[in-house]
Formats: structure tokens, sequence, C-alpha cells
């Protein structure tokens, strides 16, 4: 590595976190007015040998993450995974995007009586994003808004598409 060029510290890139949250289920949808709880754990940073050699380009390789989000009044749960990418906006602040896939115990073609959204097919995107804040090295808090969807026209075959919206509080603890 370059003299000039900052070294790699330890960082959360490089270790497991959990994260657990609540909030807003189906903002915008028919399943608007309940909440959902949602459990995720981010993975250590994918990593290829030395690249990025410059650790101000870390943001750009994603870490995996799993998850899902569980309604607390019986409408669509969901189960996903992709890649998550964090940006540091200060030493504290991050902002992230996420991008993946899903599969929901939802309605395919909509349930009005039962509110339950019109999703179209099993398999769909996962998609949003978080602003965040470090509390310490090890906790951090963050707002999330979370997308499921199929896409609109993307997927062939999912004649739906209403998605689902969340806004949820999430807390994170790395190890």
């Amino acid at each position: 590595m370059a003299a000039d060029q900052p070294q790699r510290a330890d960082s959360f890139r490089d270790r497991f976190e959990l994260r657990f949250g609540a909030g807003l289920h189906g903002v915008g949808s028919v399943e608007k007015g309940t909440a959902a709880f949602n459990p995720e754990l981010v993975f250590p940073q994918l990593r290829f040998g030395d690249w990025p050699a410059d650790p101000r380009w870390d943001f750009i390789v994603p870490r995996l993450h799993i998850g899902g989000v569980f309604n607390f009044a019986g409408r669509t749960n969901y189960f996903y995974f992709g890649g998550l990418w964090t940006y540091e906006v200060t030493n504290r602040l991050f902002v992230e995007g996420f991008l993946g896939g899903a599969t929901h115990d939802g309605s395919l073609i909509g349930d009005p009586a039962n509110n339950r959204a019109a999703l179209g097919c099993r398999l769909l995107f996962h998609s949003g994003g978080s602003i965040g804040y470090r509390l310490s090295p090890q906790w951090s808090v963050m707002f999330t808004f979370d997308h499921l969807s199929n896409g609109d026209a993307v997927l062939d075959g999912c004649p739906r598409n209403q998605g689902l919206n969340e806004y949820l509080v999430r807390v994170g603890y790395s190890f």
C-alpha cells in the first residue's frame, strides 16, 4: 500500500452485526395501520484480496445481509437476502442502501377482506435504505425504509404489483 493512502483500521465492515427493530407495516397499501418486527444479520464485508487498496473506497464492496419482516396483525411476512452498501458520512453518521431478493407468505392476487396486498409473485425484489448513527463501535441506531416489490414489469409472470413499504427504527450490535 502506498505511504500516502490511509491504513485500514478495525472496522464495523469486518464484523458481524445483529439488528432488531420495529415500525409501520404496509404504508400506502391495504396492509397499512399495522406494525412489524424486523430481525437482521449482517455479515462481514466480502474481501477480494487487497481490493480496494484504499479504505476510503470500502463502501463500494457490499456486505451480505439476511432478515425478515414479521407483521403483528397476521398480514404479510417476508424473508429477504442481498447486498448492503454502507457509506460513512462522518465517523458516526452513515447512510446505507440495499438490494436483493425476498419471498413472502402474502397474497398473490390480493385479499381486500383480510387487508392483504396483491404482490403478484412469491419471489420479489427487496430494496431500501437507512440513515444511522453509531453510538459506539458496537452499537448503532438507524431509521430504515424497506420496500418489497416485483419491480412492476421487470419480473415476467407477475400480473400484480402493489408492493409493501416499511418504516422502521432499528438498533444494531456489532460483534
